[in-house]
């Protein structure tokens, strides 16, 4: 299973932007793994050198982390049996700011599983992101 989703929001104070791949693989119990070159499109778009490590890497790798666990506590339990691998966490250094990274992963997560809770997060006219 995989989903990948994209926050791309322009509100009237922010900028919103993250995007988010999981994989899915039945468990027998719930699970969040990171995988190990989840920012490897850096290689790509800005060289080998900034590949390695970013500023702030650990805390988007925590709130991907959050989110995905956010998206399957709020499943039903016969439905939480996943682990879920994060395979790229892409962002933009002008446009992600905090809980975009966390809002995109619970997203990609219910994408990848075919399931969304009756009230999924969603960002507020003025750019905030609501978490019920």
């Amino acid at each position: 299973m995989e989903g990948k989703y994209r926050l791309q929001r322009q509100t009237r104070r922010r900028a919103r932007f993250a995007q988010v791949t999981v994989h899915g693989e039945p468990a027998g119990e719930p699970g969040v793994e990171m995988g190990i070159d989840v920012f490897g499109w850096r290689g790509t778009s800005y060289g080998t050198a900034v590949r390695a490590h970013g500023a702030g890497d650990e805390r988007i790798q925590a709130e991907a982390r959050e989110g995905a666990w956010y998206a399957l506590m709020r499943l039903p339990v016969s439905a939480r049996g996943v682990l879920v691998s994060i395979v790229e966490i892409v962002t933009a250094p002008a446009d992600t700011g905090p809980g975009d990274v966390k809002f995109a992963a619970a997203h990609a997560v219910w994408q990848a599983l075919g399931r969304k809770p009756d009230q999924p997060p969603r960002i507020g006219d003025d750019g905030d992101h609501l978490f019920p």
